[in-house]
């Protein structure tokens, strides 16, 4: 069997709460969760749940089913309301055009609809933690389409000098200009510092130059096959050079086929008087499990010392463009990689 043809393994993850009743993807998990009842013809009680996608409710009483599931990007206001002296309640109201799922909601007057949940231990708490959801919600959107923005940023500059057209979003417009960091700072984590019997122009040339041969066979080496290591180029976005390398790269975890596909964007700055050199990568790993969710960042810094020796200090770490279950192994596991 040719190893070409096998595909990404997938990763079983128990189902909980939001899996089960509601059919929700494996990813989204309990945030929180509330004893609290829906207001109907009356009240029925059951639990909320709230993720980082959604708001649920489910009640099973006298064998009637109740669920209701709100997504956070439908949600407009979140306000306090009172049912009864003694039962203060939350009215959660969807914007315009908007309806949840399940139970129907009831319809207002300006055209939005809305559900009122009662019976809070602590109302107030609850409103807060709802609203503060809501808040985390925009906030994690509008930060992964500027990832996105600077992914594809970073994959068009790469690609500059070849055919292929990069499908870049109306974001990038608002990246390009000035010149734009490469990896993320802070996700680095020293991982290597020592010294290196060169300068760091001996350094470039000899190990990353277009014409040295070093990358290819380390590759080779790793058993990586079908290698293509595009030619270093300026570009607007980025200070010094960029490039791209693309190949099927030999994958060591369990949870991996045996061979991934990678894209690797690499960025390098040599001072004028090479005395210093950033050596960047970002790479993508396209047919591992949450591959999409997630970049590997790693940054080469060296210093030359005297006329024989270098500085070298090597640091590496994931980038999280969305959050998954998996994220703290594949945050030890990318290290090690």
């Amino acid at each position: 069997m040719s190893l070409d043809k096998e595909g990404p393994t997938v990763v079983h993850q128990k189902p909980g709460h939001l899996q089960t009743i509601f059919g929700l993807p494996p990813d989204e998990v309990v945030e929180h969760t509330y004893s609290c009842a829906l207001e109907r013809s009356f009240l029925y009680h059951g639990r909320m749940y709230v993720s980082l996608w959604h708001i649920c409710f489910y009640s099973n009483i006298f064998s009637k089913q109740i669920k209701v599931e709100l997504p956070l990007r439908d949600i407009d206001e979140i306000t306090k309301g009172q049912l009864a002296v003694i039962n203060p309640a939350i009215t959660i109201f969807l914007r315009t055009g908007a309806g949840g799922h399940g139970v129907p909601s009831l319809a207002c007057s300006d055209g939005r609809v809305r559900y009122i949940f009662a019976s809070f231990w602590n109302r107030n708490h609850t409103v807060r933690a709802l609203e503060q959801a809501v808040k985390n919600f925009h906030t994690m959107i509008e930060a992964e389409k500027q990832e996105h923005a600077r992914s594809a940023l970073r994959a068009l500059s790469g690609s500059r000098n070849n055919s292929m057209e990069i499908d870049v979003p109306e974001e990038c417009a608002d990246l390009t200009g000035l010149p734009q960091p490469f990896v993320k700072e802070e996700v680095l984590v020293s991982v290597f510092d020592g010294t290196f019997p060169c300068t760091a122009d001996q350094f470039f040339n000899n190990l990353i130059s277009d014409d040295s041969t070093y990358t290819a066979e380390y590759r080779t080496a790793r058993q990586d096959k079908d290698i293509n290591l595009g030619q270093w180029h300026l570009a607007d976005e980025y200070d010094g050079q960029v490039r791209e390398l693309n190949c099927k790269s030999m994958c060591h975890s369990l949870m991996c086929p045996p061979y991934s596909a990678i894209t690797e964007w690499q960025h390098t700055v040599l001072s004028a008087n090479k005395t210093d050199l950033v050596f960047e990568t970002v790479q993508q790993v396209h047919d591992v499990p949450f591959g999409s969710y997630f970049e590997i960042h790693c940054r080469w810094s060296v210093k030359t010392i005297d006329s024989s020796s270098c500085s070298v200090g090597i640091s590496a770490g994931a980038h999280f463009k969305k959050w998954c279950i998996m994220q703290s192994k594949i945050k030890s596991g990318a290290v090690d990689e």
